[in-house]
C-alpha cells in the first residue's frame, strides 16, 4: 500500500525506498515542461511592459528596469542553468526562487506605481500564482513556501510602504489569499496523483517481474521433470532390451519404475490410442477425486472442461497424425466433484516398434499460475482504463481521442470510408459556474456526457476534450448523417433541467462544429477546422450546428 507523508507528500515507511527513483523520474519527465514555461514566463513578463507604457508612462523606465534588466535575465539564466548537471540536484529550490522572484518583481512595481494604478497590479500576482503552482512542476512544499512568502511581502508593501486603502486592501487580500489556497490545492493534487501514478507503474512492474520469474521456474521444473522421466523411460527400455531373457530382472525393473511413478507428486498416466486410461498413478486419482478403478477405461477428454474439449482433441489428433513425440499443452479439467483445475501437461507418444500404441503424460497443477496471470491481465486493464477515462464524465479523455482519431484516419486512408467529427462546447457555461458553483458545474458536465452517450451508436465514441468541450468521432459517417446525430444531441439536451433550485427550470445549450475528414488532411488541421466551425456557431448566436 502506498504510504505518503500527508504534508510533504514524500514516500514514507515501507514506500520510502521509492522517493529517490521518483525524484529522478520526476526530474526527467518534467524538464521539457519546466523549460517551456520558464521561457513563456519570461516572454509574458516582457509583453506586460506594454501595459506599463499605457498606464504609467512616467514610471515606465523604472518598471522596465525590473522587467527587462532584472527579471528577464534571471528567468533566462534559470532556463540556461536547466541545461547543466547541477539543475537536477537543485531543481526545486531554483524553481522556488524563480517563482518568488517573479512575485517580488510585481510587488516592486506596486511600490513604484502611483495610486490608484498600483492597486490593480496585484492581479499580476494571481498570474504568478497560476504559473508557480501549476506550470513549472514545483513540489507542494516548495510552492507553498514561496506562495505564502509572497503573501507576507504583499502585506508589508500594502500596509507599510504604499498605505493601501482599507477597502482595496481587504478586497485584494480576499482574492490574493483565495488564489494562493486554490493554487496550493491544485499543486497538492497534481503532486499526489503524479506520485500515485509512479507507485502504480512501479507495482505493476513488480507484479510482471514476479509472474515472469514464476513462469520461468515452473517451465524449468516441468522441463527438468520431463527430462528425468525421459531418462528413466530410456533406462527402462534399455534394461528390457538388454535383459529380455532375465524375467526376474525385468520384473524388478518394472517394480522400480512403478514405485517411482506411483509416488511422484505429478500426475502420471497412460492412455490407449483412443484416449482411454490404461494406467494412472496415485497423484492422478487424488487430484481428479476419482478412484483408480473408476478412471481406468474412462476417456481423458471426459475430464477436460467442455469449452476446451475440441481444442484438446485437435492437439492430440495433430500429435498422432504428425507423430510428434512430445508436446506441451494446458487444459482446464473438472474433477469428480466439479472442481476446476488447470493442468500443464507434457504428452509423449508410446511406440511399439514402428506403431503408435497410445499416449503417456506427465501433468502438473498450474491453477495458481493461471490465477496470477489473470490477476496481472486485470491489473493491466485497470491501469489502462485509468489512463484513458475522464474521471468526471466517464467519457474517454483527450489523449485517447488523439490516439483513436489517428487510428480512424489510418483506417479510412486504406479503405476510403467517411469519417465525421463533432466538437461541442456548452454555451455560457462560465456564467452557470459563477452563479451556481463548480460542484453544480461538474454535474452539468457529467449529465451532458450521459446525454451524449445515449445518442451515439455502438461504432461512435465520445471524449471530454477539455473544460466544457467534447468531441465525438463518427466512423463510417458522412457529415449529413453526422448532422442528424448532432440534432439528436441538442434535442435530448433541451429536455434536461439543470436547475439546482427546486421549482425552477434551467436549460443549457451547446454550439457544435461539424466536419467530414478530407483525404490526406493533417490530423491537427482537421481538428482545428472543426474547432473554427464551432466558434463560428458561437459568434453567430450560439445553440447552433455549424458545418461547411
Amino acid at each position: 500500500m502506498m504510504k505518503l507523508h500527508p504534508l510533504t507528500l514524500k514516500f514514507i515507511d515501507e514506500s520510502a525506498y521509492l522517493e529517490e527513483p521518483f525524484i529522478s523520474d520526476y526530474y526527467h519527465s518534467s524538464l521539457f515542461q519546466v523549460r517551456i514555461f520558464l521561457l513563456l514566463g519570461a516572454l509574458i513578463y516582457a509583453v506586460f511592459g506594454i501595459l506599463d507604457a499605457l498606464l504609467m508612462p512616467e514610471q515606465k523606465f523604472s518598471l522596465w528596469f525590473i522587467r527587462f534588466i532584472i527579471l528577464g535575465p534571471c528567468l533566462t539564466g534559470v532556463l540556461l542553468v536547466s541545461f547543466s548537471e547541477i539543475f537536477e540536484k537543485y531543481m526545486q529550490p531554483i524553481l522556488a526562487f524563480s517563482y518568488l522572484l517573479a512575485g517580488t518583481g510585481i510587488l516592486a512595481m506596486i511600490v513604484i506605481a502611483p495610486t490608484p494604478v498600483s492597486h490593480s497590479y496585484y492581479a499580476g500576482l494571481m498570474l504568478v500564482f497560476m504559473w508557480g503552482y501549476t506550470l513549472i512542476r514545483l513540489f507542494f512544499v516548495w510552492a507553498s513556501f514561496a506562495g505564502w512568502l509572497q503573501v507576507i511581502l504583499y502585506e508589508v508593501v500594502a500596509l507599510g510602504i504604499i498605505r493601501t486603502p482599507l477597502d482595496v486592501f481587504i478586497n485584494n487580500n480576499f482574492f490574493f489569499i483565495s488564489a494562493n489556497l486554490i493554487g496550493m490545492m491544485a499543486c497538492y493534487v497534481i503532486e499526489f496523483y503524479t506520485r500515485r501514478d509512479f507507485y502504480m507503474k512501479h507495482q505493476l512492474q513488480i507484479e510482471r517481474e514476479n509472474i515472469n520469474q514464476m513462469n520461468q521456474e515452473l517451465e524449468y521444473r516441468v522441463k527438468k521433470r520431463t527430462e528425468d522421466y525421459r531418462i528413466i523411460n530410456q533406462i527402462l527400455q534399455q534394461e528390457i532390451a538388454g535383459h529380455r531373457q532375465a524375467e526376474m530382472a525385468l520384473r524388478e525393473s518394472q517394480q522400480r519404475y512403478r514405485a517411482l511413478v506411483e509416488n511422484a507428486s505429478d500426475l502420471v498416466f497412460k492412455t490407449d490410442i483412443k484416449g482411454n486410461f490404461t494406467f494412472v498413478n496415485i497423484a492422478t486419482a487424488r487430484l481428479t477425486e476419482y478412484d483408480e478403478e473408476d478412471l481406468i477405461g474412462k476417456n481423458y477428454l471426459e475430464l477436460v472442461h467442455p469449452d476446451m474439449r475440441q481444442e484438446a482433441l485437435d492437439i492430440f489428433t495433430k500429435q498422432l497424425n504428425e507423430k510428434i513425440r512430445n508436446i506441451y499443452s494446458e487444459f482446464l479439467i473438472r474433477t469428480k466433484n466439479n472442481k476446476e483445475i488447470w493442468l500443464g501437461q507434457n504428452t509423449q507418444l508410446i511406440f511399439e516398434g514402428d506403431d503408435i500404441a497410445g499416449f503417456q503424460a506427465v501433468s502438473r497443477d498450474i491453477t495458481d499460475r493461471k490465477r496470477l496471470e489473470k490477476d496481472l491481465k486485470e491489473s493491466e486493464e485497470r491501469y489502462r482504463n485509468l489512463s484513458i477515462i475522464d474521471d468526471l464524465t466517464q467519457l474517454y479523455n483527450s489523449r485517447h481521442f488523439y490516439n483513436q482519431l489517428r487510428a480512424e484516419i489510418d483506417r479510412l486512408e486504406r479503405h476510403d470510408h467517411p469519417l465525421t467529427l463533432l466538437l461541442l462546447d456548452i454555451d455560457d457555461f462560465k456564467i452557470f459556474n459563477d452563479t451556481y458553483g463548480h460542484i453544480e458545474g461538474d454535474q452539468v458536465l457529467y449529465r451532458l456526457g450521459c446525454v451524449i452517450k445515449r445518442c451515439l451508436r455502438k461504432t461512435d465514441s465520445a471524449y471530454r476534450y477539455g473544460g466544457e468541450e467534447f468531441t465525438i468521432l463518427l466512423p463510417l459517417t458522412t457529415k449529413e448523417e453526422g448532422w442528424v446525430i448532432a440534432e439528436r444531441i441538442m434535442e435530448e439536451l433541451r429536455k434536461e433541467n439543470f436547475s439546482p433550485v427546486p421549482d425552477r427550470e434551467i436549460n443549457l445549450t451547446v454550439s457544435i462544429g461539424l466536419a467530414q475528414y478530407r483525404k490526406t488532411e493533417d490530423m491537427k488541421s482537421f481538428v482545428n477546422r472543426v474547432d473554427h466551425l464551432m466558434y463560428r456557431g458561437k459568434k453567430s448566436g450560439k445553440n447552433k450546428i455549424c458545418s461547411e
